[in-house]
């Protein structure tokens, strides 16, 4: 089921399926990828309990072997809506029969979206509600339009990092995992180009030390994002389909990358995030969109 929220900037649809923001208009246009199946079918997915691939498709923990796809169940999970008005939402997923088949533990998860003025405000909140430490990591994987005007194609679009000269990225190996060593990444005039030729060979491009703040944009036309995110989310994936005719593109805040693809992947001893009993944590974003 589908709810809408609006105030005077954007109108925002959130999913009851993995509490997706499916649609963000601002200036009577839609600014999220309309999950066109044919190139990416998702428009901006929560990633949870994990990020990226799993080796195998396979981990272990206490002793015991879990299936789990990529990016986590999160996103196929049916959230029920505990809040709403006009201009924000809140939903929760609990653990059910299919979620602990993959994942042992207890836990809620509250995806909430607030229009603030001309801002999108994301907060999600994972908690632990078992006696034992809680393993897992947590992204937000939203798909912004590249549109046209001013005759703009995707290798006229930039992320732009501000005063950053460099980044460290961490480049994919054995597919889609990552390399545990950072190279240096040189931005030009903080910048990163949308340039499909470099791009498409990478896949997803993995960064850190960023600053928790980027823009997407073109000196083409005045479409501006503006994404902003908390310093728990050290870890930035910026990916697109790899086809010219998808016109959108990924900025990914996540709180951990993938592991090497060779190591075994056992969540005892991952490097990933860990909540006490009754702990909590919450991951926050904000997104501002202009014309």
């Amino acid at each position: 089921m589908n709810y809408t929220i609006k105030n005077d900037f954007y109108t925002a649809t959130v999913s009851t399926t993995g509490a997706e923001l499916i649609s963000l208009i601002a200036n009577g246009r839609e600014c999220i990828w309309d999950g066109n199946r044919e190139f990416w079918g998702d428009h901006a997915p929560l990633l949870f309990p994990i990020c990226g691939q799993i080796k195998d498709k396979e981990y272990k923990y206490a002793d015991k072997k879990y299936k789990m796809n990529g990016h986590g169940f999160a996103r196929r999970e049916e959230f029920i809506v505990i809040e709403k008005s006009d201009g924000k939402i809140t939903l929760c997923l609990k653990e059910n029969e299919n979620t602990l088949s993959q994942y042992p533990f207890s836990f809620e998860l509250y995806a909430t979206y607030e229009l603030s003025g001309d801002r999108l405000l994301a907060d999600f909140t994972v908690r632990n509600t078992d006696n034992e430490l809680m393993p897992y990591m947590f992204g937000w994987h939203p798909g912004f339009m590249l549109f046209e005007d001013g005759g703009a194609c995707i290798n006229d679009y930039y992320v732009d990092f501000g005063k950053l000269t460099t980044l460290a990225m961490h480049p994919l190996q054995n597919g889609p995992f990552a390399n545990p060593v950072s190279e240096e990444y040189p931005l030009t005039d903080g910048k990163i180009r949308i340039c499909e030729e470099y791009l498409y060979p990478r896949d997803t491009m993995i960064m850190v030390n960023h600053e928790n703040g980027c823009t997407l944009g073109s000196e083409k036309n005045t479409y501006k994002v503006f994404v902003e995110w908390s310093e728990n989310l050290p870890v930035l994936a910026l990916w697109k389909a790899n086809d010219g005719r998808a016109k959108f593109f990924c900025i990914e805040p996540w709180t951990q990358m993938p592991a090497d693809g060779v190591s075994e992947e056992n969540f005892e001893i991952r490097k990933m995030e860990r909540l006490k009993g009754g702990e909590q944590a919450t991951y926050s974003y904000k997104v501002k969109i202009t014309f």
